[in-house]
């Protein structure tokens, strides 16, 4: 055989190997929860098309650590590796679908799911999805700072507090549920704890003017915490202002408890004439 005809083997069984990988085995969906609250329960699913191959088995990844392996041939289908990040709901998971249960925060990060083909080729199939995994507040935020009366004018200093969470929360205030003025407001500050979880402040700072304050003479103060779309709360609290301006405020008169010039003079007239009683009683 001459150099042409090996040349012409050559490039046939190459062109011959190209067609087959084109129609190797290939995975045509990997799903990965974009968010699981750490504690909870979520679904991986991995599908695929064996095209020309022959599907041997299945493995899930956490980052480069095996999981879980399907292999339909073997005698236990299935196989566990335990992960310190989660665990394998073994009773609802077969094939390509996988439930993990009690993730934590490092179970955060990439998944892939990696199909092999059976002999002869071998052929391996692999795509990653990346999972976040949050931890939500310990309870409500919380308003600190608000003192039991102010008058007008008086100068407000109060912060909010989200304790421990990950990812932080945004947090926001509102005065009678419309949006403060900005700058009121210091910049969000985090304070990221060892393991993993962040408390988060926001601080505000204005001055109490009549126009804040409701008819009743008061202003209620709104701090919300909201992290994405997953999660939101919020807490009240309530800037009271003191009895004699309330008075001044709802009444257009005198503070509650003050004695106006009439009432001072029927006083007086009062005694004078009880007074005068006494001593035309007494000529009598």
């Amino acid at each position: 055989m001459d150099n042409r005809a090996h040349i012409w083997l050559i490039v046939n069984l190459l062109t011959i190997f190209l067609e087959k990988g084109t129609t190797s085995i290939k995975i045509t969906k990997v799903h990965v929860p974009n968010f699981l609250e750490a504690g909870s329960a979520g679904d991986l699913d991995c599908t695929w098309s064996e095209e020309n191959d022959h599907m041997y088995s299945i493995k899930w990844y956490q980052a480069a650590k095996e999981f879980y392996r399907y292999t339909p041939s073997a005698k236990d289908p299935i196989q566990i590796f335990d992960l310190p990040t989660l665990d394998v709901d073994t009773e609802k998971s077969w094939g390509g679908s996988v439930r993990i249960a009690n993730v934590t925060l490092g179970a955060a990060g990439p998944f892939h799911c990696e199909v092999s083909a059976d002999g002869p080729t071998f052929h391996t199939a692999s795509v990653q999805a990346n999972l976040n995994v949050i931890d939500l507040p310990d309870g409500s935020p919380i308003i600190r700072g608000v003192r039991a009366q102010y008058i007008p004018g008086d100068w407000v200093d109060i912060t909010c507090i989200s304790r421990r969470s990950k990812p932080p929360p945004r947090l926001s205030f509102t005065i009678n549920d419309k949006p403060v003025i900005a700058s009121w407001i210091e910049p969000q500050s985090n304070q990221f704890h060892s393991d993993g979880l962040t408390t988060s402040s926001l601080q505000m700072h204005f001055s109490l003017s009549p126009r804040l304050l409701q008819r009743e003479g008061y202003a209620r103060v709104r701090c919300k915490a909201q992290i994405l779309k997953i999660y939101e709360d919020s807490v009240e609290d309530v800037l009271s202002t003191t009895p004699p301006f309330q008075a001044s405020v709802l009444d257009g008169g005198r503070a509650a408890g003050s004695c106006p010039r009439l009432c001072q003079y029927s006083s007086l007239l009062l005694h004078f004439l009880v007074v005068l009683h006494m001593v035309l009683f007494h000529l009598i």
